[in-house]
């Protein structure tokens, strides 16, 4: 993307709060494509002009974390707004509606913590429901509705064929991973794979069918941003899980005897190792990074803005071994190569939709990728705290910023404001804010200080700015704490329903100056 992007002139302000977080009086205790649709209306009283989310692709049973896909192309049909899609029919109606389901449903909007796999047991089985309703309906009969279920189809064969099938097998086979299959289904040998295909396909279309409601529904929220003027910004992990359908399709562009991960740094004496399978380059690149082009195309019917997630991968990869005799290492050395390869990427994807990507460059990052960047015009993050000079003396004021970057608060990895205020040292806090302030006045308690770190963010030179809901609520719970594991992560719940927020006092306060503060800095 030589040329600069529409979306990198003029200011930008929004919020990130995953769709998961999006309380609403009709969800069934996950945030789903209806509740999206009320936020926007939200949004646009606020001001704000974008909504960040985290990746919604379908994660397996037990699993919580966004970044650990069975999909780099389907959407998690938890996200499923069941009562706003049309071909209801009266019996499951009056199913969802009698008392023991209600009760149910508020069971699972009072949980402590988010229970996906629990709201996937009350949502998966009305779901088969409303599909062996469509088939009857519908699909029998050849109508209208019909062919364009077909249309989407044919449509997405390119992912849609392999991601239905895999769904199938994994339930089949207890979500067994596909490496431990039998052998025919695990290498996709032709008579076996048609023979399962044959004997499985109402089931197989089951999961195509939740894939086109998902494209109805969200086609519906998309469509109602564009005309609020409000932009869907979406996040496109670095790597799908080893058991998806991706890599079991696709297995000679991805490397199973390894994991990527990260090198010894301050936070971890040792490295990372993230349990996702590494990329075969080589093969990655034979057709022009056809896979990742296809993924960022189909965001496009999603988002108008897209996260490139560890974006410093994509110019050399953190490769461990599994097997311990063989030490962890960079797949690539030379760091003219590395530079290449990451513009080769960037120049090959970025042209593959009208999207706007954003790439995480956070964390140690060689000189090299901030300059490709800028080459190909797409934005890099500024996270306040965190964007110092040279010299590691001073803050720099989000005023200088560069025009295309994304600037913010923190980032669902990162502690919020309020936690990080309450645990940075004096000397760091008085150096914070003074690059907030201009003067050497002791800081002040996060109470009296929140309000004005968020005015100087909103004043920053970036084309964008984004504020984690946290931040602008001045509260302390996170969305994620890396290196830890359970269910205090990505179950963060916005404290009350979206249409209560008027009625109550203190978050319309807080909404109300942050409305004003955007009038002011940004409009």
């Amino acid at each position: 993307m030589t040329h600069k992007h529409p979306l990198l002139s003029g200011n930008h302000t929004g919020i990130l709060l995953p769709l998961f977080s999006m309380r609403s009086k009709k969800d069934w205790g996950i945030g789903d494509i209806g509740s999206l649709k009320l936020w926007l209306d939200f949004l646009k009283s606020a001001n704000l002009d974008i909504l960040e989310i985290l990746p919604i692709n379908e994660m397996p049973p037990g699993v919580n974390c966004p970044y650990t896909s069975m999909s780099a192309f389907a959407i998690d049909p938890v996200y499923i707004a069941i009562e706003d899609i049309k071909e209801l029919d009266d019996e499951i109606k009056k199913e969802i509606s009698a008392p023991e389901f209600r009760k149910k449903i508020k069971e699972l909007r009072q949980a402590k913590g988010l229970p996906y796999d629990d709201i996937k047991k009350l949502k998966f089985p009305i779901l088969w429901k409303i599909y062996e309703s469509f088939r009857n309906r519908h699909l029998s009969k050849n109508t209208n509705l019909a062919k364009d279920y077909y249309a989407y189809i044919a449509q997405n064969k390119y992912w849609l064929d392999d991601y239905s099938l895999f769904r199938k097998i994994k339930d089949d086979y207890q979500c067994m991973s596909w490496t431990d299959w039998p052998h025919g289904l695990k290498y996709r040998e032709t008579i076996m794979i048609e023979a399962f295909k044959k004997n499985h396909a109402m089931e197989i279309e089951f999961f195509k069918y939740l894939q086109w409601i998902i494209q109805i529904q969200w086609s519906k929220a998309k469509e109602k941003a564009e005309k609020l003027n409000i932009k869907l910004f979406g996040d496109l992990p670095f790597m799908v899980n080893q058991d998806s359908a991706d890599v079991w399709s696709r297995q000679n562009e991805f490397d199973i005897s390894a994991s990527i991960g990260a090198p010894p740094d301050a936070f971890s004496k040792t490295g990372q190792k993230w349990g996702i399978p590494a990329y075969r380059w080589h093969e990655v690149e034979k057709n022009n990074f056809e896979w990742w082009r296809a993924k960022v195309k189909k965001a496009e019917d999603f988002y108008h803005i897209y996260r490139l997630d560890h974006m410093v991968g994509f110019f050399r990869t953190w490769i461990v071994p599994h097997d311990e005799n063989h030490k962890a290492h960079f797949d690539i050395i030379n760091e003219l190569e590395q530079r290449s390869r990451g513009k080769r990427f960037l120049e090959a994807v970025t042209t593959a939709s009208t999207c706007l990507p954003a790439a995480e460059d956070l964390g140690l990052i060689p000189l090299y990728v901030a300059e490709v960047l800028k080459e190909v015009n797409v934005p890099g993050y500024k996270v306040m705290r965190w964007q110092k000079t040279k010299d590691q003396i001073k803050y720099i004021e989000p005023e200088h910023y560069e025009k295309i970057s994304l600037a913010t608060t923190s980032t669902h990895d990162n502690e919020p404001l309020k936690e990080w205020w309450a645990t940075i040292d004096l000397k760091e806090k008085k150096l914070f804010w003074h690059m907030i302030t201009g003067h050497n006045s002791p800081p002040p308690i996060f109470k009296n200080a929140h309000i004005e770190i968020v005015k100087k963010l909103l004043r920053a030179g970036s084309a964008i700015v984004i504020l984690p809901m946290q931040d602008i609520l001045g509260t302390d719970e996170r969305v994620n704490t890396p290196n830890t594991m359970g269910k205090h992560n990505w179950s963060y719940r916005f404290p009350i329903d979206i249409e209560d927020v008027d009625k109550n006092e203190k978050i319309s306060e807080k909404m109300h100056t942050l409305k004003c503060l955007i009038k002011e800095e940004r409009l």
